[in-house]
């Protein structure tokens, strides 16, 4: 019954959840998980993956293969590791994608609460040119940084370092391919240093307040802007709700759009191009109907 599982059973037709019940059953049992919870989980991956070929497409997906650091929990298929945070990162990529006005022009991507890199592992596969910034918090942002470095050893690193000042490390920063950041150090950047900035599954963990400084932080310093977040959400402790219309989007933002996401139908996703303030200060309307 879960909703992820749902709209997958909708969206493919049946010869495919045969397909990955059979797979799922003969499939690995995963370390700290029933036999009963490895079918279950293998089912849902082998679905997903089957509808990101569909959606994202076979010749894209083909390309990506789940790396085993840090033991994930994935399966196989055609010879090669596959996962849910794999397909689910090849969707965001695809929205993305299709969503930037001429995106084999986008050079540069900077990302707020990346996790371990899942989404920027499948990026700087599939786009090696890109240079992709991590902005965390630890120990994330060390557990990305260590990810990531080792996936792409050959790619110029700008590891972690306390500076105060941008021109202390600008020469290196800009030289680099993938880097790492404190949100504390943003405000230490130029403006628009970077192309597309991506906020995917944690602006709904933070205060409204918090939120708002980053709305504006993305502002000065990307062209494009995406999030991925819960349609409602509940913050323990502090007792803030957060629904889809709380987010407080600039008023001289454009839309590019807005709608719930594919798969995770309890999550929506929006994409802006950020343009010059202009009008008073109020918010752009929100909407869950896709566009």
């Amino acid at each position: 019954e879960d909703p992820q599982v749902r709209f997958l059973m909708d969206n493919l037709p049946e010869s495919s959840i045969a397909n990955a019940r059979e797979r799922a059953a003969a499939s690995r049992i995963h370390p700290y998980f029933t036999k009963e919870q490895s079918i279950q989980y293998n089912f849902i991956t082998y679905l997903l993956w089957d509808y990101a070929e569909r959606t994202v497409g076979k010749n894209i997906v083909d390309n990506l293969s789940e790396p085993l650091e840090g033991n994930p929990p994935c399966v196989s298929l055609n010879g090669r590791e596959i996962s849910q945070d794999l397909a689910n990162s090849a969707l965001e990529f695809l929205s993305i994608k299709e969503g930037v006005p001429e995106f084999n022009k986008i050079n540069s991507i900077m990302e707020l609460g990346a996790g371990y890199g899942r989404t920027a592992y499948v990026f700087l596969r599939l786009c090696p040119h890109l240079r992709y910034v991590i902005v965390d918090i630890p120990p994330a942002l060390y557990i990305s940084e260590r990810y990531l470095s080792s996936q792409f050893p050959d790619r110029k690193i700008f590891p972690f370092r306390p500076f105060t000042d941008f021109s202390q490390v600008s020469e290196e920063f800009s030289r680099s391919q993938i880097a790492f950041l404190m949100p504390s150090q943003l405000q230490l950047l130029p403006a628009k240093t970077t192309d597309i900035f991506l906020a995917i599954d944690c602006l709904h963990e933070m205060q409204p307040r918090q939120i708002k400084h980053y709305f504006e932080t993305f502002d000065r310093l990307s062209e494009y802007f995406y999030l991925k977040c819960w349609k409602q959400t509940q913050i323990p402790y502090d007792n803030i709700s957060l629904t889809q219309e709380d987010y407080p989007f600039l008023p001289h933002w454009e839309k590019l759009f807005l709608r719930d996401c594919r798969v995770q139908t309890t999550y929506f996703e929006a994409l802006f191009h950020l343009g010059r303030e202009q009008g008073p200060d109020r918010r752009v309307k929100s909407s869950s109907e896709p566009q």
